[in-house]
């Protein structure tokens, strides 16, 4: 039995199916999505596995380099993690991404248009495991137990919404106080006006190895709760744009380490 191989295709299909991986393994592990970088480290996997296909006729070596070399470079390229913890956690969302995405597409092609559809399938597969992943997130944002602040400044106080999130654990080098994140316009006014002096502090996450956060000191801020207010003394905000802040209703992000 013969098959025809079609390369353009098959290097369609399967760069569009990498970057949707990828993409959605950003989403999930809340990674700032680079366009140029998602493009480039989908289409070297794509290019690389291709020229693989042509150059060897052994299809188990074929296989041992795509997933023990090829997939591991991609999501290398995309990610840039020098921390073997975080990226092996990225490589282990990638696979899962893309073990959902052939599952569906796997479904979809026989039921719903079939194989003269392909491209439209892989579109709603992409689309089904985007929903999916805000859906999740929805549900995470509802269950999220949220606090009344009470920020504390040269100026009065300031009222404003905050959760805690036990992913924040940023220190502050210079005072060794736990760092909290808030939306920087609440405070721009009283930094503009020389109120509040902002300063960098060094910080890493996924998708940034090495970074400077801009942080500020107030003189104290309440947790309030109906069991038992908390007073931190001199907190420490980093400053934030409102793209880190999923429209959940809430303005500081805070530490894990705080309680």
């Amino acid at each position: 039995m013969e098959y025809e191989f079609y390369a353009d295709i098959w290097f369609l299909t399967n760069f569009v199916m990498d970057i949707i991986a990828l993409g959605i393994a950003g989403r999930i592990m809340k990674q700032r999505i680079h366009i140029m970088r998602l493009l480039l480290a989908g289409f070297t996997g794509t290019a690389v596995s291709l020229g693989l296909f042509f150059l060897m006729h052994d299809y188990l070596w074929y296989q041992l380099l795509i997933h023990l070399l090829v997939n591991p470079l991609m999501v290398w390229l995309y990610c840039r993690s020098r921390k073997l913890k975080q990226f092996l956690c990225q490589w282990v969302v990638t696979y899962l991404s893309v073990i959902l995405l052939g599952g569906i597409l796997e479904w979809s092609v026989p039921n719903l248009t079939g194989g003269r559809y392909f491209l439209p399938c892989l579109l709603f597969a992409a689309v089904f495991l985007w929903t999916a992943e805000r859906i999740v997130g929805l549900i995470r944002r509802q269950k999220m137990v949220r606090y009344d602040l009470l920020l504390i400044t040269t100026e009065g106080t300031i009222p404003v919404k905050g959760f805690f999130d036990t992913g924040n654990l940023l220190i502050d080098p210079l005072m060794g106080k736990p760092v909290h994140i808030i939306k920087k316009k609440i405070l721009k006014e009283q930094i503009e006006k020389g109120k509040l002096l902002p300063r960098m502090i060094p910080f890493h996450s996924l998708g940034m190895e090495h970074g400077l956060l801009e942080a500020v000191t107030i003189e104290g801020m309440y947790i309030l709760s109906e069991d038992q207010s908390l007073y931190l003394e001199k907190p420490v905000l980093g400053l934030a744009e409102e793209q880190l802040f999923q429209k959940d209703g809430c303005d500081v992000i805070l530490n894990g380490k705080s309680i």
